[in-house]
């Protein structure tokens, strides 16, 4: 049996409902999906970071969270290899975990706060420009069919679909900036 691969990892951002926020309830599946992030990994390859980073877990226990993680689309497997006569897969996460341990945000606002002034008013201007100029994007984003909540008929999902787009724009600009100054290290 040969290498199946699948497509790259998508800039994708959890969007949080009761299934999705039960999913990552359990702390074994958040490092789970930390890890899938960096690296694509076999189930024996997750089993021995956890090992690691001090999780105690069975090896059926964490196949059931990989399941789990799968059956909402969180990771999927991202090839197949038959190695010594087993298939074994390989997965890859979905989504990027932006949390970090347990650090709080107000810690990393104030630890980053010199960082987060100098760069407010140029960002500010920045998206005001393209929010103001482009009025194709605000006419498709401020449309009564996309903005308007289904449920309470107001106007705040325009906002959530404006942070939502900017956060994959910000997240797919960083990793090419990021992609790009490795290999110039390299």
């Amino acid at each position: 049996m040969g290498k199946s691969i699948v497509h790259e990892r998508p800039l994708t951002t959890i969007v949080i409902n009761e299934n999705i926020a039960k999913v990552l309830s359990d702390p074994h599946r958040l490092k789970i999906l930390d890890f899938l992030y960096h690296r694509n990994l076999s189930t024996k390859d997750l089993f021995d970071l956890l090992k690691r980073a001090k999780f105690s877990i069975a090896m059926t226990t964490l196949r059931h969270h990989i399941t789990i993680l799968k059956k909402n689309g969180l990771i999927s497997i991202y090839k197949t290899e038959e190695v010594k006569g087993t298939l074994v897969k390989y997965y890859k996460a979905n989504v990027k975990m932006l949390a970090y341990e347990n650090y709080p945000f107000v810690s990393i606002a104030r630890d980053n706060k010199e960082i987060i002034d100098m760069l407010y008013p140029k960002f500010y201007k920045v998206i005001k420009k393209v929010l103001v100029t482009e009025k194709n994007l605000m006419a498709i984003i401020s449309s009564e069919s996309k903005s308007r909540c289904r449920i309470c008929k107001t106007f705040h999902y325009a906002e959530f679909l404006i942070f939502m787009i900017l956060n994959m724009i910000i997240t797919k600009v960083l990793r090419k900036l990021l992609k790009s100054r490795t290999s110039a290290a390299m």
